[in-house]
């Protein structure tokens, strides 16, 4: 459970103590993004050693497509774990919101829309003892497990070269915990 700041009773955690928990949250937040990101770190090394086999053997056309694919597979661990970190933030932001006011669908509602950001309100929700009926919310609005791509990009995948959507999505503004160390 999470350490609110406030009570008197409670003594302030170690340092390490709020680095390992704060960790933790971080790891669950983006679970997902952070698998993305080592997936496509496997895809890079093995993309780019079938590349220099091809080059070797002096199949060029291969060796490039295969290049290709190993550069692509470099750029998504960025991708992802800028995602994670404006997740992590969406997470400390609900939370703190949800402590202070109290589960409202209202609340929950804004960060529907990506399976990210649904899954930051789910950890947010489990800190506060909310978990379940943050779950039945997502459930009720017709999101399941296999919904992964932000509604924006399945409605237009244009969207991509929106730079509103990549401010939203990657540089996410920090947010800093008003009532938890965690």
């Amino acid at each position: 459970m999470s350490m609110n700041k406030f009570p008197s009773t409670l003594e302030k955690p170690t340092v390490s103590r709020m680095w390992l928990e704060r960790l933790v949250r971080y790891m669950k937040v983006g679970a997902f993004l952070h698998l993305m990101s080592l997936i496509s770190i496997v895809v890079l090394f093995l993309a780019a050693r079938i590349a220099m086999e091809f080059f070797s053997e002096g199949l060029h056309l291969n060796g490039i497509l295969w290049s290709a694919v190993a550069l692509w597979a470099f750029s998504i661990p960025f991708f992802a774990e800028f995602d994670a970190h404006g997740r992590y933030q969406n997470y400390k932001q609900i939370k703190d919101a949800l402590h202070e006011m109290g589960y409202d669908n209202r609340l929950i509602k804004p960060f529907i829309y990506s399976k990210c950001q649904r899954d930051a309100v789910i950890v947010a929700g489990d800190d506060l003892g909310h978990g379940e009926e943050v779950r039945s919310y997502f459930k009720e609005q017709g999101y399941r497990w296999y919904h992964i791509l932000p509604d924006a990009f399945v409605r237009n995948p244009l969207v991509l070269f929106s730079g509103i959507f990549w401010k939203k999505i990657l540089f996410t503004k920090h947010y800093a915990l008003k009532n938890f160390y965690w």
